[in-house]
């Protein structure tokens, strides 16, 4: 989920942009909304969230479309969080609350621990940001507290969007500098689906899926697919003791900015998705020894009746993307016979994404870059202008969470 703006809101109207045009009393949208934030002006405060606030948090992102967590989900992402356990006062996240003291927006703060150059890193990947509509204009101040947090070094928001872009521009985060985080790369895996669910989006009748339905088909029946090659797949029902040593041996020789990626980690990042199986593990070994390992996740809308699977991780100890293209191969296979409709993969380094892209799949353009970071460490902040110091993926910050 994004920070400042949620990428799964059905009304996606947060953000400075949704302020424009007059009213009908002659008021600017902006000039009424700051009307009705100064009568309460003083009655308003910023703090920093608690776990008991659960209850209003859910309810403030269930009345303005975003998707919402379980309890015991929702309390999972810091009670059992590896880095959380480490920081006495960091915190949750913050939420305004009005003249009655209710909660009328929030924003959550997860910490991440980061490796490069053999140097741990804290960093903080801020998810669900909501307001009510009389009090988004106090955005900024949320986005000031996430930014002057005094543990986190770098700051991450990893699944921005065309409301959220405009305010981060502002306050000086930049483009991870690696990987396309503007353009899907996917593969249709039930074509009959994917239309249907392309015609309730459009709102048009289904007569015209059914005549484009066989131009579709004839065009992936011309494209290159992924293929298996000679090496043996492992699925992996769990993260078990050797993605320790797997982990262990990727930052040793990895010479690049990696999220730690511990089974600890891991099993915490996963644990529900795994167990209501929205994630599939494949690896490929020598023996006990992980070579490579792929991490694929559902990532439904159900508004929309789309079923998909993302690739959302892909680590190597080789240098080489050879077992990336038959985990894809696998992935499609899977998606077919459940009746999934689309697989994507995209945001990865180049080298990674050249592969994937080699392969044929369409595209599909976002409206705005996606994945952005602000260091706040000046010599952090220079290294990580160069893109060859990055290998994102939608492991990054809360972007798969």
């Amino acid at each position: 989920m994004a920070f400042p703006v949620d990428t799964r809101s059905k009304n996606r109207d947060i953000g400075m942009g949704q302020v424009r045009g007059r009213t009908l009393a002659g008021k600017t949208r902006r000039e009424e909304m700051l009307a009705t934030v100064k009568e309460s002006s003083r009655a308003v405060k910023i703090r920093e969230a608690r776990l008991t606030d659960y209850a209003q948090i859910a309810a403030l992102e269930a009345r303005n479309g975003l998707e919402t967590k379980p309890q015991q989900e929702w309390e999972h992402l810091w009670r059992n969080n590896p880095v959380f356990g480490r920081l006495a006062d960091w915190p949750i996240g913050w939420v305004v609350e009005n003249e009655n003291g209710e909660i009328v927006g929030a924003a959550g703060n997860l910490p991440v621990s980061y490796i490069l150059d053999g140097r741990e890193i804290i960093a903080a990947g801020g998810r669900a940001f909501v307001a009510d509509p009389a009090y988004r204009s106090y955005a900024a101040s949320l986005v000031r507290r996430f930014i002057h947090q005094k543990h986190a070094e770098l700051l991450l928001v990893s699944s921005a969007n065309s409301n959220s872009a405009p305010l981060l521009y502002a306050m000086r985060f930049s483009h991870v500098p690696s990987g396309t985080w503007d353009q899907s790369s996917f593969w249709i895996t039930n074509h009959r689906g994917l239309m249907a669910s392309a015609l309730q989006k459009k709102r048009l009748p289904s007569f015209i899926g059914y005549a484009l339905l066989p131009l579709l088909r004839l065009k992936d029946a011309f494209t290159r697919k992924p293929r298996r090659t000679t090496c043996d797949l492992t699925i992996c029902p769990e993260f078990d003791d050797r993605f320790d040593q797997f982990w262990a041996e990727l930052k040793r020789t990895r010479p690049v900015m990696l999220a730690n990626r511990s089974r600890e980690t891991l099993a915490w990042h996963f644990k529900f998705a795994l167990e209501q199986n929205r994630a599939w593990i494949v690896a490929v070994s020598d023996g006990w020894r992980l070579l490579a390992y792929s991490v694929f996740l559902r990532h439904d809308k159900p508004e929309l009746g789309l079923t998909r699977v993302r690739l959302v991780d892909f680590q190597t100890l080789h240098a080489s993307t050879e077992f990336l293209e038959p985990m894809l191969s696998w992935a499609l296979q899977k998606c077919r016979d459940q009746g999934i409709h689309m697989l994507e993969a995209y945001g990865f380094s180049p080298e990674k994404q050249a592969m994937i892209d080699s392969l044929s799949p369409h595209h599909r353009r976002f409206p705005a870059w996606t994945y952005f970071y602000n260091a706040r460490n000046p010599e952090l902040a220079s290294q990580l202008k160069d893109p060859m110091i990055w290998d994102p993926s939608h492991f990054d910050g809360d972007a798969s969470i």
